[in-house]
């Protein structure tokens, strides 16, 4: 990946919470940034999630199959969308760092 290119990670690396976990608890100032992201993608996808149920369905294309692979079509584009950032992020990092700053 250059450095023009946005980092993105696989929706579903089942080791990455355990990652920012591990990461947290050793350096939380420096993780706050990869958590903040992940809450980001997080909120994303039940957004998208949510407007998939909202919209009508035709019963020609409507199957468990397609509502599997739209939800995993889901959770990978919200993860691509939270490492562009949307602002969602970046302004939990903000408002947690002050207030940690604060509580000191």
């Amino acid at each position: 990946m250059g450095p023009d290119l946005p980092h993105t990670d696989f929706a579903l690396d089942m080791q990455g919470l355990e990652r920012l976990r591990r990461g947290a608890a050793e350096d939380p100032e420096n993780n706050l940034r990869a958590a903040a992201e992940q809450f980001e993608a997080l909120f994303l996808q039940k957004l998208m999630q949510s407007m998939r149920d909202a919209s009508p369905r035709s019963e020609l294309i409507d199957s468990t199959r397609i509502r599997f692979y739209e939800s995993l079509f889901d959770q990978q584009l919200s993860q691509h969308l939270a490492g562009r950032g949307l602002g969602l992020a970046e302004q939990l990092v903000k408002q947690l760092s002050d207030s940690s700053a604060v509580d000191e």
